[in-house]
């Protein structure tokens, strides 16, 4: 390579303000000049986008590309290598560090050993003091020595023993290389399995004394739970069948590929059993995914020690007891009420859990609040984005609710909307004026009184519970301001077309894009909802359905298409528009002649902290033109979501509501 190579030094980032200056003066300060940083933004929603916008036009060698968030740092990177011009990539995370002289003495140990591929020595620093906690490779390694890519593998596993963080690349080595966009999901840690088939072609590869900064801090997804960090698991055993199909079941790759598997599944399990009341959201998936992974252990490719513990308790429920005597017994006691008693598990520990949480989320917009000379003492249905609030039907039902236990205790009702966005650009008052604004609402504790309540079974009684509260909640805050923060649902027991009028119709704006659909439609309708959240992996939520395999993608679409078809054919003469969370089924429903969709964008308010009108507004355009259809379908299958936004739309405009199992 000449002096005067390209390196294309590429960055994923999401919300890294805080780190994009230091990251920049990095590069700046690199005594070796030829390079250009690709940044790819993967839907940051604090300052990075103004940020690096003025960065990328103030200097021409940063480029830098937003787009809607992907959920991996795989996908942004490997969109920033292919946006790149360099004869060479080298990855650099936006909170990590280089020296000064990083990019000359990796070109220069590439140069010197013709390698495919040059690794750093990698320094975990400890983001608060600085010192140096570990390093990679570890002691002892001959980093002299140039090496076949594919008898580095075993360096790698059960755990590292070199540090690929911020390698140097020959182009040919990244592109057209990736294992899991062919077969699989992109998870959180699919990068560690691509940097495997990277080592496999590589024909040479070599490391240098360079040194790559890799921070440790608390912000990290590593320290905090979350349940993305169990793809681990699913990394562990997409990496394992990629070992055996290159080296085979008998090889020493293999081997040590099943025992990753097994100390993947055993830490997890642990932290699991550590940290389930943080995860609980995540629960079903997550002991579907340590069930999958345990499956997938192979006991007699274990070392002696790992099989004697493993064979003593040989079935995985039985470990799994164990484990959690040791970890957590609590969690034993509330497995048992789920399985013996669901509806009063999910009642009284999971709407309590939620609660809780939601009390900790608000309690900073209270704490050192400050009194205002006077306050009107209102009940108020809040969604101003200091907790999370569900999606739009969640919101709307705690709200009309509210209104009707408000209207029963004479009590003055109002809804501060404002997160993401100002309600009132799509919703305005019709009959009652719900409306208030910022310097009405006080959230100092002398003067207000937050109502936590969460609905959790779609039951009679509990309904009839919501309603008791909040009727005391109204009777004992007299003489203060009542926050609600809540998804009540009682509001179905009563008129909730007729609540749900008296408060709300379309904004102008709103109006006239309903009636340009209706023309458009030109007559009477069917409509279809279908919800997969995560499944068909072109809708990013924070749900915990993991994408399926394009295989099973393209049965579920399949079989969703032909239920589609079924109720056409029951009402060939209506129209049929299609509602859905998916971009992916949409299009495919839409190549039948009869079918229509709504355009627009695909959002969730729960999800997405975007500002500008049109990024919602199919939302509440689905929900008007569902609300005046014929007759109202949800489809539901191998694990879609029971979405309530078509049932609350067809409540809205009383229309035939059915839920088609298949």
């Amino acid at each position: 390579m000449k002096d005067t190579t390209l390196i294309s030094v590429v960055t994923p980032i999401y919300n890294g303000s805080l780190f994009l200056k230091k990251a920049y003066e990095c590069l700046c300060r690199q005594t070796y000049r030829h390079w250009q940083w690709v940044v790819v933004d993967d839907g940051s929603t604090d300052d990075t986008r103004r940020l690096m916008r003025e960065l990328s036009d103030s200097d021409r060698r940063v480029k830098y590309t937003w787009q809607h968030n992907s959920g991996s740092a795989k996908q942004p990177r490997d969109r920033a290598v292919f946006q790149s011009t360099g004869e060479l990539i080298l990855p650099f995370d936006i909170d990590d560090r280089i020296a000064d002289d990083y990019l000359q003495k990796m070109l220069d140990r590439l140069n010197e050993t013709d390698a495919d591929i040059v690794y750093p020595q990698m320094l975990f620093t400890d983001i608060v003091t600085g010192n140096i906690k570990s390093t990679l490779p570890v002691e002892g390694f001959d980093i002299s020595s140039v090496y076949k890519g594919s008898d580095l593998v075993k360096e790698t596993m059960p755990e590292w023993r070199i540090g690929c963080n911020g390698g140097l690349y020959r182009r040919a080595m990244w592109v057209n290389m990736s294992w899991l966009e062919e077969h699989d999901p992109i998870w959180t840690y699919s990068d560690e399995v691509d940097e495997r088939c990277y080592l496999m072609k590589a024909q040479r590869v070599a490391f240098s004394k360079a040194q790559y900064f890799y921070i440790v801090h608390q912000d990290s997804i590593t320290n905090k739970p979350s349940y993305k960090l169990f793809h681990l698991l699913k990394n562990n055993t997409q990496l394992a069948e990629l070992i055996k199909q290159k080296f085979g079941e008998e090889s020493e790759e293999y081997r040590l590929a099943n025992q990753k598997v097994l100390y993947g599944w055993r830490s997890m399990m642990a932290y699991y059993l550590q940290h389930y009341e943080e995860l609980f959201d995540a629960d079903g998936q997550i002991q579907h995914d340590l069930s999958k992974a345990y499956a997938q252990i192979n006991v007699s490719l274990l070392p002696l020690k790992d099989r004697i513990h493993f064979l003593y308790f040989c079935n995985e429920h039985v470990l799994q007891t164990f484990m959690a005597l040791k970890y957590s017994p609590k969690w034993l006691k509330e497995k048992l009420m789920q399985h013996f008693a669901s509806e009063k598990y999910r009642f009284n520990v999971i709407r309590k859990r939620t609660e809780e949480q939601t009390k900790q989320q608000i309690s900073n917009s209270y704490a050192e609040a400050e009194r205002k000379p006077h306050v009107e003492p209102y009940a108020i249905s809040m969604f101003c984005g200091n907790t999370a609030s569900g999606g739009l039907v969640d919101r709307l039902r705690g709200a009309v609710s509210l209104y009707a236990a408000c209207k029963v205790a004479n009590r003055p009702f109002r809804l501060y909307f404002t997160h993401p966005f100002q309600l009132t650009d799509y919703l305005i008052p019709n009959e009652y004026d719900w409306r208030i604004e910022a310097d009405e609402v006080s959230f100092a504790p002398s003067q207000t009184q937050p109502v936590i309540l969460d609905t959790q079974t779609d039951t009679a009684w509990e309904r009839s519970w919501q309603r008791e509260q909040f009727t005391k909640a109204l009777h004992e805050g007299n003489g203060v301001q009542l926050h609600f923060y809540s998804n009540a649902q009682f509001c179905y027991d009563d008129d909730f077309s007729g609540l749900f009028h008296e408060l709300f119709k379309p904004s102008a704006q709103l109006h006239e894009s309903i009636d340009h659909i209706l023309k458009q439609i030109g007559g009477p309708y069917l409509t279809i909802s279908a919800r997969f959240c995560n499944l068909l992996n072109d809708f990013n939520e924070e749900t915990y359905s993991d994408p399926l395999s394009k295989t099973e993608q393209e049965q579920l679409i399949a079989a969703c298409l032909s239920q589609v078809k079924r109720i056409h054919q029951q009402n060939s003469h209506l129209p049929i528009i299609i509602c859905s969370d998916s971009i992916t089924f949409a299009s495919e429903a839409q190549s039948l002649d009869y079918v229509k969709i709504i355009p627009g964008n695909v959002s969730h308010i729960g999800n997405d902290t975007v500002r500008y009108y049109q990024y919602y507004e199919k939302t509440f355009l689905d929900f008007y033109i569902i609300s005046q259809a014929q007759q109202v379908f949800l489809l539901r299958g191998n694990a879609m979501h029971n979405s309530g936004f078509p049932y609350a739309a067809a409540r809205v405009g009383k229309r035939p509501y059915s839920i088609v199992e298949f």
